[in-house]
């Protein structure tokens, strides 16, 4: 997470030796699969509200095409001082069919939910996603320069999907209890508890999915990235330390 730079996977397997770009490369797919197991779980996990899975899917789709769209010509890029990533206008159209196929669902899907996406869809929602950060992130050893610091701008995001699957899994694990049990422990759960209907929740979310997704992007050419992600980690412990603190109030009250 070092400003201007790019991690080097051959680097976890120096000791490969003259196979260690080979060796690089299986832990290269590994993660592939650790993140693309995770975003998409954290979607599925993130659909505990009526039409919050397809709306956040889409502020993030549309963020992620922004992004594409903006990074694929040098003069906005350099403009923006954003990365320059030739060839992501291709992502572009794929970002806008996805976007346009939630925001079509998410009419049917909001409150009160007339059709649910289920498991299958939440999946592929969380799985199209990760395909879209992993594919702007990737490196261009041709212009490394300009495509450096991608993979945090893509990645961020994510932050509320991501945020919330670690904080369950770790609260899970520290009450001694199975990662993959079910449990109220969710973010929207929090904002139910202290009052929110159910709309309320869902727009609450997604504005803060919106201002994380903006504030990040924004201030990237700026701030150096482990800086910004302590901030984020703090931020987020702020406010469900916050949301703990009014839900105990409530159900006290």
């Amino acid at each position: 997470f070092v400003k201007n730079n790019n991690f080097d996977y051959a680097k976890l397997v120096s000791w490969a030796g003259e196979y260690k770009n080979e060796a690089a490369w299986a832990v290269f797919v590994l993660m592939v699969i650790i993140v693309v197991t995770a975003v998409s779980n954290g979607a599925n996990l993130t659909d505990g509200l009526d039409g919050l899975a397809a709306g956040s899917s889409a502020i993030i789709g549309v963020a992620l095409g922004i992004l594409a769209y903006m990074s694929s010509h040098f003069e906005f890029a350099s403009f923006l001082n954003i990365m320059y990533v030739p060839g992501a206008e291709e992502l572009v159209v794929f970002a806008a069919a996805f976007i346009g196929a939630t925001i079509g669902f998410l009419w049917y899907n909001s409150y009160p939910a007339q059709v649910f996406m289920g498991d299958t869809g939440s999946l592929t929602l969380g799985y199209t996603l990760s395909f879209l950060a992993i594919k702007y992130s990737q490196v261009n050893p041709n212009v490394m320069p300009y495509t450096e610091g991608a993979f945090v701008i893509a990645f961020s995001t994510l932050i509320i999907p991501s945020f919330d699957v670690i904080r369950v899994i770790l609260v899970r694990v520290r009450n001694g209890k199975s990662p993959f049990e079910p449990d109220k422990n969710h973010i929207h759960h929090k904002l139910l508890a202290i009052g929110l209907s159910p709309r309320k929740a869902m727009i609450s979310l997604l504005g803060m999915s919106c201002a994380f997704s903006a504030v990040n992007i924004l201030l990237m050419p700026y701030v150096n990235n482990t800086i910004m992600l302590m901030v984020d980690i703090v931020v987020w412990i702020g406010l469900n330390l916050w949301w703990d603190r009014l839900r105990d109030t409530s159900v006290g009250g």
